[in-house]
């Protein structure tokens, strides 16, 4: 009895150790080169702690081949462009950055209750190291409040509150899996 159980358990470790490394690898892990750089602010100046980090809410876009339509909604008035243009929405702060080479996927503007907002779905095929630099010297010039981000080798996050305008920025994106050398980006701004 003793045995089976012995037997029955050595099993069990043996078959969670499996599945445990089916879920990662060393390949995945960053080098000591390559390590996340997560940093969530108060508007301070100082590095912040978890404490106090702002939640996103999230929501799903489905992109079809050719061009966008858009969508009937009684709650807000908005524009679409083409997808595979380079049109930024008319309401986006003019001085947002694109990588050069950016196709423009989605583009998306609207007013609700009062307030512009814009969604931008663009990809580019600079490096993440490259494109990760660019936001993060575009939004700490602007100083983010109850700001976070993650960046890594395969995902930035960036999001916050303009100090100035009260504007609300959320920047999240990562290499595609199913195009090699391909990073996409969704960006979200809401007036305030």
């Amino acid at each position: 009895m003793v045995k089976r159980r012995k037997v029955l358990l050595a099993c069990a470790a043996l078959a969670m150790v499996v599945a445990l490394s089916a879920c990662s690898s060393a390949a995945d892990e960053p080098s000591d080169t390559e390590k996340v750089d997560t940093e969530v602010s108060s508007g301070t100046g100082e590095q912040a702690t978890n404490e106090g980090a702002s939640e996103a809410t999230t929501s799903t876009v489905t992109e079809t081949e050719g061009t966008t339509a858009p969508t009937d909604s009684d709650s807000d008035r908005g524009e679409e462009a083409t997808a595979g243009t380079n049109e930024l929405p008319e309401n986006l702060p003019s001085d947002f950055p694109l990588p050069e080479d950016a196709t423009i996927r989605l583009a998306n503007s609207g007013e609700n209750e009062g307030k512009q907002s814009a969604m931008v779905i663009f990809s580019t095929e600079q490096d993440m190291k490259t494109v990760s630099q660019l936001y993060k010297d575009y939004f700490n010039a602007k100083k983010l409040t109850d700001a976070g981000q993650t960046i890594d080798d395969k995902n930035i996050i960036i999001q916050g509150t303009d100090p100035e305008t009260q504007d609300v920025w959320s920047l999240i994106g990562g290499t595609l899996a199913g195009q090699e050398g391909v990073i996409e980006l969704t960006l979200t701004w809401t007036e305030s």
